[in-house]
């Protein structure tokens, strides 16, 4: 028996009738979009919806960068329908975003993502993709803060824009995945012995304020002492049951938290507090909501203390901290070598199209296997 593979002007126009759907032109008209053109096909269900859509935005792959990650998506994955659909719609976003609108400060921009095994969100909540210019490079950061450059932007077509990018998002992990990639260790093993990675990983619509490994050791001779009960009233202090990024945040704003005290949010020049710890690392993005990097551990006791704004590190709020040379609660805990978060100041490396952006809160290195390595055994665990 013969195999017919449909092309996609073929299924747009059944989809359509006699309706000339300009996308058709754009993708099959675009050679660098070919490996997005083929995939595209072989969901005609995705092809009607985006036939029929008026007011959305296409982040286009370009042929390397499917390329580059079919390399590493085990065939199985790549195989994987449910995957691939849940992929292709984090990639369409539900508006039409010009480039130069993304704008200095970030943006968080509606997808079409709905699977909740990557979009745990409550009611009226969509998953995002974050969307920034730095030094005029549009850019675009999805799942584990990966960054994806536009290379070409503003290709209009009758339903909205499109914009080639030179890398494929990543799916938004869940925070404990999150956190191993992203060599916030502390947390993850914090999380494991306080038996609560279920219960953050599960919950719905979250902002979680992590401490990074400094933070926790910091009070390093502590932790030692604490039982399983007071380790998850310390933890639960840093999980707030509303999404909230840093553009939602303002001026001492309280914050109830799962442990039931409440967090106190400071602005000051730029910079973000909680409580008396600064948040070095913002807006990355979850399965289920949101995760600030903060060089501190809250004190569910010490819900008044405050920062030091003038100071370039904040004192540990719990005031018999003496710190450790180790850090604790990572043994057993898997670390990707070159995958940490990166606090420096946003800044772009080089001039021209295509430059790569040394962001606040961005995942250092070029896509590191640990990382993909994280998302696909996630991926993979979620899709049997």
């Amino acid at each position: 028996m013969r195999y017919f593979k449909p092309s996609l002007t073929l299924l747009l126009t059944l989809a359509a009738g006699s309706t000339a759907q300009s996308i058709v032109d754009l993708l099959e008209g675009t050679p660098e979009l070919s490996n997005l053109t083929s995939i595209a096909v072989m969901y005609p269900d995705l092809i009607t919806t985006l036939s029929g859509a008026s007011n959305i935005t296409i982040l286009a792959p370009n042929n390397k960068a499917f390329s580059d990650a079919m390399k590493m998506m085990p065939a199985a994955m790549a195989k994987n329908t449910e995957y691939i659909r849940s992929l292709l719609t984090y990639h369409v976003l539900n508006g039409t975003y010009r480039a130069v609108g993304f704008g200095d400060d970030s943006r968080f921009l509606p997808t079409l993502l709905t699977d909740k095994k990557f979009a745990n969100l409550t009611a009226g909540d969509s998953q995002v993709v974050k969307a920034i210019l730095m030094d005029d490079h549009a850019s675009v950061y999805s799942g584990l803060n990966k960054t994806s450059m536009v290379s070409r932007a503003d290709t209009y077509f009758t339903g909205g824009v499109v914009h080639i990018i030179d890398s494929v998002l990543t799916l938004p992990m869940n925070v404990s995945t999150t956190a191993i990639a992203a060599n916030l260790t502390a947390v993850a093993g914090a999380l494991a012995q306080a038996n609560l990675v279920t219960t953050v990983d599960t919950l719905t619509s979250i902002t979680v304020f992590a401490p990074s490994n400094p933070a926790f050791q910091a009070i390093g001779n502590l932790v030692g002492g604490l039982s399983n009960k007071q380790l998850a009233s310390i933890l639960t202090y840093h999980v707030v049951p509303d999404r909230a990024f840093t553009s939602d945040l303002t001026n001492n704003q309280k914050l109830r938290t799962i442990q039931g005290e409440e967090l106190t949010i400071r602005l000051d020049d730029g910079d973000v507090y909680v409580n008396g710890a600064k948040v070095v690392a913002s807006d990355v993005i979850t399965n289920n909501g949101v995760v600030h990097v903060i060089d501190g551990v809250l004190n569910p006791n010490a819900t008044n203390d405050e920062p030091d704004t003038g100071a370039s590190t904040q004192a540990p709020a719990f005031p018999s901290a003496t710190g450790s040379s180790d850090v604790p609660f990572t043994s057993g805990v898997l670390t990707p070598t070159g995958s940490r978060i990166n606090t420096s100041s946003p800044s772009a490396t080089s001039s021209g199209t295509g430059a790569q952006p040394n962001s606040a809160g961005s995942i250092t290195g070029n896509v590191v296997i640990a990382v993909i390595g994280a998302a696909l055994a996630f991926a993979a665990g979620i899709m049997v």
